[in-house]
């Protein structure tokens, strides 16, 4: 898997760069873990449903808060799960709202540029890009300016260290010309090289 990173030197690897990947594989993870115990929790609620003999929930839960053990497992399970719906719900809220948008004075008052419009810019002009087969981006607004994370597929003929430094060029001159600010960063992750009309992920 190859990553860029613009910086003052372009092969240097970020611990910021790989911290932001890990968040993203630990939200993964948790997410899994939730949707398999809720799958779980749904199964019993179906065979208590079925059968009510065979299952009790309700007596294991009057015996498990008889005593303080019981309570403090059943309050760490409750917590974990509030937690992470509450995670979810900002997430999910997050993505749709497009983040903060990006404000700059005119001289007949303030123009707002939702994240989304960005977004869609910056991933039609990497996918206009010669030995760009698809492009997916992510843009983040922070103090210093948008930072835009691409992932996406190239052509194997092309030269990848080549390309991803022509994408950042091109995104970076295309966003200040359309949107009227400097991109603070433009990180690239190349996952898949297109073969054949079918894509081999790099490992």
């Amino acid at each position: 898997m190859f990553r860029a990173s613009p910086s003052a030197s372009r092969r240097r690897t970020t611990a910021s760069v790989r911290g932001a990947f890990h968040v993203g594989l630990i939200d993964r993870i948790v997410l899994s873990i939730y949707t398999f115990s809720l799958a779980i929790i749904s199964g019993l609620m179906v065979l208590v449903a079925i059968a009510p003999e065979w299952l009790q929930p309700h007596v294991w839960l009057q015996d498990a808060l008889r005593t303080p053990n019981g309570r403090v497992i059943i309050g760490l399970v409750g917590g974990s799960f509030f937690a992470v719906s509450v995670r979810l719900i900002m997430f999910a809220f997050t993505r749709q709202g497009g983040g903060q948008p990006v404000v700059y004075e005119s001289s007949l008052g303030e123009v707002h540029i939702s994240l989304g419009a960005v977004e869609s810019l910056v991933k039609k002009t990497a996918r206009s890009v010669k030995g760009v087969r698809e492009m997916k981006a992510i843009i983040t607004h922070a103090k210093d300016g948008l930072h835009a994370q691409l992932v996406g597929t190239v052509s194997p003929e092309v030269s990848i260290p080549e390309v991803s430094e022509e994408i950042q060029s091109t995104v970076r001159q295309y966003v200040k010309r359309v949107v009227g600010v400097e991109m603070a960063e433009v990180r690239i992750e190349i996952e898949n090289i297109a073969a054949d009309g079918r894509t081999r992920r790099l490992d």
